[in-house]
C-alpha cells in the first residue's frame, strides 16, 4: 500500500483567456512508506500544485487521491482538514514560524494532542533533532538551519504517513543543506513517505527516487500498474471520482 498516489490527476484552473490552465495532466504518482522522492522541474511545471493535490490543500480537478489506500479525492473542507492534520506533515522554504513563539510552542502549535502531551512531544522531538538547549528560544534567536529543524519536528508532532517539504534547503547554505537532508533520512527510516519539491541538485543526491515536472507532465511517477484502478477504488467510473449514485 502507498502512502499517497495519484491516479489519472489533472488539475486545471480558470485561464484569462477561453482555456483553462493545465497545472497537472493526468498524473500518476505513488510514494511508498519510507521513501524520499524528489520533484524537480522548471518554475511553473505544477510543482506547488502537485504539493497542493497531495497535501488535500486543493482538489484534483480529475482522477483520484488516496492516502494510505483510502480514497480521499472529494472531502469536505472539515474532513480535508481532519485527515490533513493526522496523516500529513508540511515542511516549507521560509520556516513559517511564528515569531512571538517558542521552539516549543512552535512545533505543539498544530497538534491533535492535548496541550500537556503536545508540549511533553514537542520537547521529545526537539531534542532528537539536536535543539534540546533551544527549547525556549523564539526563532529570532535561532541560525536558519536551526529553524528548519523546528519546522522539521513541528511537521512530525501528529505522526503522519507523509512528509510535505517546498524547497527544503533554499534558504540553507551547503553545509547546513547537508545536514536537513540527513534528517529528511533519518525520518523515512521511521516509514514516513518524504516529498521534496526542489530546485536544489544536492536533494536529488539525498533521494531515493526523482521525478520531474514539466508543464503538468510528470515522468518517473513509478506508479505500480499491476494494481488497477477498478481494483482499488472498487470499480468506480474512470470518468468522475464517485460513481453514479455515490455523488
Amino acid at each position: 500500500m502507498y502512502s499517497v498516489e495519484l491516479r489519472g490527476a489533472t488539475k486545471r484552473y480558470p485561464g484569462g483567456g477561453t482555456e483553462p490552465v493545465v497545472a497537472l495532466d493526468d498524473v500518476n504518482f505513488a510514494v511508498e512508506p519510507g521513501e524520499f522522492v524528489a520533484v524537480v522541474g522548471p518554475s511553473g511545471s505544477g510543482k506547488s500544485t502537485l504539493l497542493n493535490v497531495l497535501g488535500l490543500l486543493d482538489d484534483p480537478t480529475e482522477g483520484w487521491r488516496l492516502l494510505n489506500g483510502t480514497d480521499v479525492t472529494e472531502l469536505s473542507v472539515a474532513e480535508r482538514t481532519t485527515a490533513r492534520k493526522g496523516s500529513i506533515g508540511f515542511v516549507f522554504q521560509d520556516f513559517h514560524l511564528l515569531p512571538a513563539l517558542t521552539a516549543v510552542e512552535n512545533v505543539a502549535l498544530p497538534t491533535a494532542f492535548d496541550s500537556g502531551d503536545a508540549s511533553d512531544r514537542a520537547v521529545d522531538l526537539l531534542r532528537r533533532f539536536g535543539l534540546g538547549d533551544r527549547l525556549d528560544h523564539e526563532p529570532s534567536e535561532l541560525s536558519g538551519g536551526q529553524k528548519q529543524r523546528v519546522a522539521i519536528a513541528r511537521s512530525l508532532i501528529n505522526d503522519p504517513a507523509v512528509l510535505l517539504a517546498d524547497e527544503p534547503t533554499g534558504n540553507l547554505d551547503t553545509d547546513t543543506g547537508e545536514s536537513i537532508l540527513a534528517e529528511f533520512g533519518r525520518v523515512k527510516e521511521e516509514g514516513v513517505a518524504v516529498i521534496a519539491v526542489t530546485h536544489d541538485p544536492l536533494v536529488e543526491e539525498y533521494a531515493d527516487r526523482v521525478v520531474e515536472l514539466t508543464d503538468g507532465v510528470l515522468v518517473g511517477g513509478d506508479v505500480d500498474e499491476a494494481t488497477s484502478v477498478d481494483d482499488t477504488l472498487g470499480g468506480r467510473d474512470s470518468e468522475s471520482p464517485l460513481a453514479p449514485g455515490e455523488q
